[in-house]
């Protein structure tokens, strides 16, 4: 997993995201918070103020985001980036909205977290911009990262208080019913290709690993996160070629550059059979009414069916 991760951060810096766009901003489909990799799972603004954007780890179950609240509760890694539109929007202004989301969140019982209030406002900038970018990551465990653009603000520690927090967006009385709606997902179509997948022996039936396919700049990829049998957790794929050649298959990149053709269906790419090394043309599609099975077709192999990974 922790070659998957160094992929993603290297990647940062030559290759640009898939992108959902809102309103005149635009989200990345995926993006990277510190070290964590998280993807968009929607999107809004709020008039003249900002555009919004929620991001969940793959990890996150679908059927909490349902409800606002389970998310805002949920312990649970996930972020809010929150892109600023308002070229009149002073520092002072921007507290207040916050201040006042969460006595929106709270009942007018937000003086029981004045404390976090204050630790979290002192973390903001003396002046804010049009287009300056904030994003509020929450760490499963009980840590809220506040980051400026690419610049780590500091921290919070407080579950309780992150509770809150997400509440301004998420809770009964969200600041805009509308922006909740679309941060849960109401208004973004869902890439049913993206998430994880449990591969099997096509003659056994026997699961063999658990691969994640993300997006990046606009082509599918597909790593191999983790090997289901633990005498094959650190094996090696010496048959494989180029810089994958004597790489582990834990983090190894087996679908490789696939692009779109048509909704929910990718071609063009390439899959590598970590058996022999072998490289062959692939797609990959999911049917509308089997959401949860991944067809994958390659030379030689047939159509594979791999299975979704919940939780």
């Amino acid at each position: 997993m922790k070659r998957v991760l160094y992929f993603f951060i290297v990647l940062m810096n030559t290759v640009s995201f898939s992108q959902t766009k809102v309103g005149n901003v635009q989200f990345n489909d995926v993006d990277v918070f510190g070290e964590t990799e998280l993807m968009l799972n929607g999107a809004g603004e709020r008039a003249r103020l900002y555009a919004a954007a929620l991001y969940l780890d793959l990890d996150f179950n679908p059927d909490d985001l349902e409800d606002g609240i389970k998310v805002a509760e949920k312990d649970a890694t996930m972020a809010l980036t929150i892109k600023i539109t308002s070229g009149t929007l002073t520092i002072d202004e921007w507290k207040d909205l916050i201040r006042v989301g969460l006595e929106r969140a709270t009942d007018g019982n937000s003086y029981v977290f004045e404390e976090q209030i204050r630790d979290f406002l002192g973390l903001m900038p003396n002046k804010i911009n049009r287009f300056d970018i904030f994003k509020i990551m929450y760490k499963k465990g009980g840590t809220i990262y506040l980051y400026k653009n690419r610049t780590l603000l500091g921290t919070v520690k407080s579950i309780e208080f992150k509770k809150a927090f997400f509440k301004i967006w998420f809770g009964e009385n969200p600041v805009d019913e509308e922006l909740k709606e679309d941060l849960l997902g109401g208004t973004l179509n869902t890439n049913l290709v993206l998430g994880k997948w449990k591969t099997f022996d096509k003659r056994t039936g026997v699961a063999i690993n658990i691969v994640q396919i993300y997006m990046l700049d606009k082509m599918v990829y597909g790593a191999i996160e983790r090997m289901l049998r633990n005498s094959e957790r650190d094996d090696v794929c010496y048959e494989c070629q180029g810089e994958d050649k004597n790489q582990k298959v834990e983090g190894l990149v087996i679908l490789k550059r696939l692009k779109s053709k048509g909704e929910n269906k990718y071609i063009g790419g390439k899959y590598t059979n970590i058996k022999d090394g072998k490289i062959s043309d692939c797609q990959i599609w999911v049917e509308e009414d089997k959401p949860d099975v991944l067809k994958v077709k390659y030379r030689g192999g047939g159509v594979q069916e791999w299975k979704r990974v919940k939780k």
